[in-house]
């Protein structure tokens, strides 16, 4: 047994001291590999940006960056002060080199990328390279309007990354076997002196003591639990040594022992049941180990608690057990006493009940627990088990989300009120400024430099941009404050999506892109606000433009469809609201746009029409000469939805997910009621009856 408890101990502590370590030592490496490839990238990026600086300020001078001298001697510097650092090419936006720190780098193929990573700051890095591999970061060069004139590539080999990963693995091999030597020497010697030794040390003193020597004694043991069973032991042995010479002295005292001996089991079957009672007892207290329990008895006096109850009150047992239920309730400074003691006579009269329990610990810190109590008979005694859990952390996090989500409420009517406020503060200095704008371009032309003139006419293109953005949070606070009006009439949509084409026409040219029109001609006329279903379409056809490629394909097709809706009552907001008839088909319009772009993320489908949302990164399919806008500020489909829902319809989109490569495109689907409102603003609720 010796033998076989102490190996099976040491292999089971071989095992987990080796996949522990082993474990934590391939973590490390897989750590530190890779932050030490996101700190070269950084470095690689920082060099790139401070070369770049050094670039700009002389090509704002007036110089090519062709003509620009001692950049090789520089690309050479910067790989010189860093020795991870492979190479340091610049060249131009066609990709032919121009400068590089050394000549084997001339040929480097940048535009074949056998990888592209993504950083934790999502910047793309590239893995270029045929028989050896380099992390390449670009850095463009711009001139001062703007244009892109060069790209500087900084890199550094993988193999530095594999060498320095090489010496941490040997350095870390090292260190787990000298700390799994010491560690799994220190369990064999912990093993040996505290449970092996004692362990034997008892078999060999019980054996004598089973053979008849009832002089042994088993010395004093290191480990407590080991001492007190030898310390019973020798009580054993010397009980049996007395035993053994009464036997002796009243030999012809049979009769009294045969006496004794009934006596004796007698107590013994008393002793039993009080042992099943016990047994009962720590089945009950076993069953909620993880919460603490107190028993009382029915002259409420405390009859056990188990550790969770020591913990809970911050008492030991020895200073709750034969205290009553009120003196208990006193000494743990209980805040609501008489609820509790309330609650343990209604659990006292069979009653199935829950309540709270708060006191103070010591430092003033209040605890909360959740009591549940019920009656338990154990023979002819009746007892009240109480299950105590701790629900403080339960109870602040309550609090805390309720404030939390009072915070959110407010912020966001504070937002709201602050885009109202805003948009409207915004249109006169904004007026101002494109009429003086215009006053220059117009009137003045031949006044002014032709330098200022070109700065002029940017201030009015960021200024035209910015009153679109104005207006765009104007619409979006009247819809959210339900105070934008529809201007009902009878609209073509046939027509309403050739004149919405059109007027995006000069875009899609500019993109070089494509727009199909499949119009079903016996779609019947709509009610509905023109002016609004435009900018609804316009919202809707431009975001299709902007994020497909060149070239891409948009398609746009109306028909007529039965729809099944659910009875909807009418509202007295001034507000037209959805509606939906129950259990009836009716008709509807339905404008769907599909593009060829780089498609929509599952999770983003769920947040395309909320406001500032934007998706999507234009950069990656515009042609930087032509691109149809710059990122706009996420309003226009959610005022694309607003509107779409004040004429009582949906609006939705379908997409495959995200993929700028493979561009698995999206489809708008714009549903829209035949006559949703009447002219006076509410619901036509009988004409939809009928």
């Amino acid at each position: 047994m010796k033998n076989t408890l102490e190996k099976r101990i040491i292999l089971f502590a071989f095992a987990i001291l080796l996949l522990t370590i082993a474990a934590n030592s391939g973590m490390d490496i897989v750590g530190f590999r890779r932050d030490y490839v996101q700190a070269l990238i950084l470095r690689s990026q920082s060099l790139g940006l401070s070369l770049k600086t050094n670039i700009e300020k002389v090509i704002g001078l007036g110089l090519d960056v062709r003509e620009i001298t001692g950049l090789t001697e520089r690309c050479a510097e910067l790989v010189q002060s860093s020795p991870e650092i492979a190479y340091c090419v610049i060249t131009d936006s066609e990709g032919k080199v121009l400068f590089y720190n050394d000549v084997s780098f001339s040929k480097l193929r940048f535009d074949i990328i056998k990888k592209a990573l993504t950083t934790r700051l999502d910047q793309s890095i590239h893995l270029i390279g045929d028989e050896k591999e380099y992390y390449d970061t670009v850095t463009p060069v711009r001139a001062s309007d703007g244009k892109q004139v060069a790209l500087i590539h900084i890199g550094f080999s993988d193999d530095v990354i594999a060498q320095k990963v090489n010496r941490i693995i040997l350095r870390s091999l090292i260190v787990l076997a000298v700390f799994f030597l010491i560690s799994f020497s220190l369990v064999v010697i912990f093993v040996k002196k505290s449970i092996v030794q004692p362990i034997s040390a008892l078999l060999n003193g019980v054996k004598k003591v089973s053979e008849g020597d009832f002089e042994q004694r088993i010395k004093s043991l290191p480990v407590y639990e080991f001492d007190e069973l030898a310390k019973n032991v020798n009580l054993m042995s010397e009980a049996l040594k007395n035993r053994e010479e009464e036997i002796r002295r009243n030999y012809q005292e049979l009769e009294n022992i045969h006496n004794d001996l009934h006596s004796s089991y007698l107590k013994l079957e008393t002793l039993s049941l009080d042992l099943e009672k016990s047994e009962e007892l720590y089945k009950s207290l076993l069953e909620d180990a993880s919460d603490a329990i107190v028993v009382i008895d029915e002259n409420e006096i405390v009859k056990m608690v188990n550790k969770m109850a020591e913990e809970f009150f911050d008492l030991g047992s020895d200073k709750i057990v034969g205290l009553s239920l009120n003196r208990m309730l006193a000494h743990i400074g209980t805040l609501n006493a008489p609820v509790v003691y309330s609650f343990f006579q209604q659990a006292g009269k069979g009653k199935q009940v829950a309540e709270e329990i708060r006191f103070l610990r010591s430092g003033g810190v209040e605890v909360v627990g959740l009591i549940h109590a019920n009656m338990v008979t154990i023979g002819s005694e009746k007892l009240i088990q109480a299950i105590i859990r701790d629900v403080t952390r339960e109870r602040e996090i309550l609090f805390n989300l309720e404030k939390s989500a009072a915070d959110l409420a407010r912020l966001n009517k504070m937002k709201d009120s602050f885009l109202g406020i805003a948009s409207h503060e915004l249109k006169t200095p904004l007026t101002v400024i494109m009429g003086y704008a215009e006053l220059i371009l117009s009137d003045l032309p031949d006044k002014v430099d032709k330098n200022i003139l070109e700065m002029v006419q940017n201030i009015a293109n960021a200024a035209a941009r910015l009153d679109g953005i104005v207006k765009d949070m104007v619409d979006i606070s009247m819809i959210d404050e339900k105070r934008l009006q529809l201007r009902l009439d009878e609209v073509n949509v046939n027509q309403l999506v050739m004149d919405s084409v059109n007027e995006l026409r000069f875009f899609v040219s500019m993109r070089k892109q494509q727009i199909d029109v499949e119009l079903d001609e016996a779609i019947p006329v709509i009610k509905g606000d023109r002016v609004r279903l435009m900018q609804l379409l316009s919202n809707v056809i431009g975001n299709s433009i902007k994020f497909t490629p060149d070239a891409g394909k948009i398609t746009i097709s109306t028909r007529s469809k039965y729809l099944l809706r659910s009875k909807q009552h009418p509202t007295s907001e001034p507000i037209p609201q959805v509606v939906n008839i129950g259990k009836d088909q009716h008709l509807y319009v339905e404008i769907t746009v599909a593009d060829t772009g780089i498609g929509i993320d599952l999770d983003d489908q769920l947040r395309i029409f909320d406001k500032f949302y934007e998706v999507g990164n234009i950069e990656e399919h515009s042609s930087g000469k032509v691109a149809f806008k710059s990122r706009g500020a996420g309003l226009g489909l959610s005022i694309a939805k607003g509107i779409v829902e004040m004429h009582g319809g949906e609006v939705w989109v379908e997409s495959p997910g995200y993929n700028p490569e493979q561009l698995p495109g999206s489809t708008f689907h714009i549903v829209l009621p035949l006559n949703p409102v009447t002219g006076d603003g509410t619901i036509d609720y009988l004409n939809l009856l009928k």
